[in-house]
């Protein structure tokens, strides 16, 4: 980054400006202008309220959630106040808070506070509040993303009140309670994240395909002989580009889900069918254990996809190389197919959530390869587990259990 802060290279003192190229000016007439209209648009498909106050703690940018959220229009809500909108005590918490972050610069989360909407209903809000900087590295609003945790806090009370009616209710009851509630939750966070997939992803794409638009045109009108390392760049904006677009894929793949079309498969077939989509490094070991003749019911694509981000993610545990066991074994009525690597393994603190959508210790993705896998087995009637490798070794083991296939 350049020192005044821009980010943009300036030339040296006494050069002249290069005027732009046909390239530079194609791909300037195809990049999007990010303009205050285009931001308020993308806002306006993210499912969760969002906000953003000035340094007067006036509202100067809201998103549609806000608006039902708080149930007043956008025009009224705007360059006014929390004091305008919410009870006394409720404001005066808000504004202390927003305080705090004006004056330490640092973000904070609220995990559960009241706040009253326009019917006088009392919601409960987590609320996260993040410093915006200018150049200068100066505080000048505040934004905040809030999750409604009202739904979630009725279906609690609706469980406690459920289990105080289930007296000298066995163990398995209790824990089948407890998955239901779990499986509520779930629902609920995925259906955010489906909503902001179809919201965002014809946004993002454009930009990307601007991006990768231009790239292509400098990879044809540039004399890369001369300098190597500008066609290198070049190829790593275009790969970066096409992981970036696979990330938009999986989004929408998870948002979209379609019912299983089912059909007898051989399991050898679709085990060879993943490692054909995939590409495995010289580094890694590929292992196939497998009982013969094995068939399960399911749609052949979905169960190739949900089996191929298991072996992908395995991959990615091993980026300086391993062993990857693939194996289908048949167990009573089942089969287990697994996939096991020689990779760090998986944390304890992380298992609970590992297939919690945006939950990934990669630098990396969104954390939505084992959301997706699991989410396919399951549209299979299966079921998707995690667990530590039977080799000995610390790596992950993954398991796709289905109902075997029947005459």
């Amino acid at each position: 980054m350049n020192r005044d802060g821009s980010g943009k290279q300036t030339p040296p003192k006494g050069s002249r400006r290069r005027a732009p190229d046909d390239a530079e000016r194609t791909a300037a007439k195809e990049a999007p202008e990010v303009s205050a209209p285009f931001l308020a648009s993308i806002l306006d498909h993210v499912a969760q309220p969002v906000f953003v106050k000035d340094q007067d703690y006036r509202f100067v940018l809201v998103n549609r959630a806000f608006e039902n959220l708080l149930g007043h229009p956008r025009n009224a809500i705007l360059g006014q106040t929390d004091y305008e909108y919410f009870p006394k005590t409720e404001a005066d918490f808000f504004r202390e808070v927003d305080r705090d972050v004006f004056k330490s610069g640092q973000a904070t989360v609220i995990p559960e506070e009241p706040a009253t909407d326009a019917l006088g209903n009392v919601r409960k809000l987590r609320t996260i509040k993040s410093p915006i900087r200018d150049r200068d590295g100066h505080v000048t609003h505040v934004v905040g993303v809030i999750t409604d945790l009202s739904q979630v806090r009725a279906a609690e009370e609706e469980l406690r009140r459920t289990r105080g009616t289930v007296t000298g209710a066995s163990e398995e009851s209790q824990l089948l309670i407890e998955s239901a509630h779990q499986a509520l939750l779930r629902k609920e966070r995925l259906a955010v994240l489906g909503q902001l997939a179809g919201g965002l992803a014809h946004q993002i794409r454009n930009p990307l395909a601007a991006i990768s638009t231009a790239a292509a045109i400098l990879l044809k009108r540039l004399d890369l002989t001369k300098d190597p390392d500008v066609q290198q760049a070049l190829v790593a904006i275009r790969e970066e580009v096409r992981e970036a677009n696979r990330i938009i894929t999986d989004l929408l793949d998870y948002a979209r889900i379609k019912p299983a079309s089912k059909e007898r498969i051989f399991v050898h077939d679709l085990l060879d069918a993943v490692i054909e989509q995939l590409h495995v490094p010289e580094t890694v070991v590929m292992e196939r254990v497998e009982d013969e003749e094995l068939e399960v019911l399911a749609d052949a694509r979905q169960l190739r996809d949900a089996v191929g981000n298991l072996v992908r993610n395995a991959l990615e545990a091993m980026p300086n190389g391993g062993k990857i066991r693939l194996s289908a074994q048949a167990d009573g009525l089942d089969v287990v197919i697994a996939v096991e690597d020689s990779g760090p393994g998986l944390r304890r603190d992380v298992i609970s959530r590992l297939f919690e959508p945006l939950v990934t210790s990669k630098p990396l993705g969104l954390g939505l390869g084992l959301t997706l896998a699991r989410a396919l087995v399951e549209n299979q009637g299966g079921a998707l587990r995690a667990g530590t490798s039977r080799g000995g070794g610390k790596g992950a083991r993954f398991e796709v259990r289905l109902a075997r296939a029947t005459d």
